[in-house]
């Protein structure tokens, strides 16, 4: 959800669902701003409200459009979208060193003009504290929400699956990417994906303003 590429961002888990759905996963699209962004509100409310406040999540959807708006289709690269019967119901991103090299300074500028310096530098702030440095043979996924009524069928693993294709074709050894210790659901799913617990992140102010301060890194070898 954040503005910058290495946050650390993964919500799904219980479901209304009993069988499988039949999404098909593609690369993000600037027209799906909109859409992404409505699914992150509700996937990371913990997310949004801890680094725009609880009154100011719609400013800090807004923020986060433009941002990306004015980042132009770059700022949705390594983002993929399932959809279903014509509607994003999940998300997922691939972050890769060469990423993070890119220029910051436009989704600055668009937090500033939209929640002012004090509003913008306390969002950068917190967001990044969710931050993690990728390093040049690691893909690093984030964003990974399903809408509730779609969890449970298939849709975070068909694009989980996607990320490791996407991976392998940018010549990276290995997948990571940081769950939430309360999480158990996604920790459960990623397991059966291969991924094992390599460490755990501890972070007193992260809990202070997201309600959680311990993550755990899970790595999957994909070379």
């Amino acid at each position: 959800m954040a503005a910058h590429a290495q946050s650390i961002s993964s919500a799904f888990g219980s479901s209304v669902r009993s069988g499988p759905v039949a999404a098909d996963v593609r690369p993000a699209r600037l027209e799906d701003v909109q859409a992404i962004l409505a699914l992150h509100q509700i996937a990371f409310a913990d997310k949004f409200g801890g680094a725009f406040g609880a009154s100011r999540i719609d400013r800090g959807a807004a923020a986060l459009a433009a941002a990306w708006r004015r980042q132009g289709p770059g700022a949705l690269r390594g983002m993929f979208v399932a959809v279903h019967n014509n509607a994003v119901i999940g998300t997922a991103s691939l972050r890769t060193w060469e990423m993070g090299l890119d220029d910051g300074g436009a989704a600055e500028l668009a937090f500033q003009e939209e929640l002012g310096i004090w509003g913008a530098t306390r969002s950068l702030f917190a967001l990044s504290l969710l931050d993690h440095r990728i390093e040049r043979g690691e893909g690093f996924i984030t964003d990974v929400a399903v809408a509730e009524p779609y969890r449970r069928g298939g849709v975070a693993r068909a694009l989980l699956n996607r990320i490791e294709v996407e991976a392998r074709m940018r010549n990276k050894r290995f997948l990571g990417l940081y769950v939430s210790a309360a999480n158990s659901g996604a920790h459960a799913l990623y397991l059966k994906l291969g991924f094992f617990d390599q460490r755990i992140r501890r972070s007193l102010l992260a809990w202070l303003i997201f309600g959680q301060g311990r993550w755990v890194y899970m790595r999957k070898e994909v070379a």
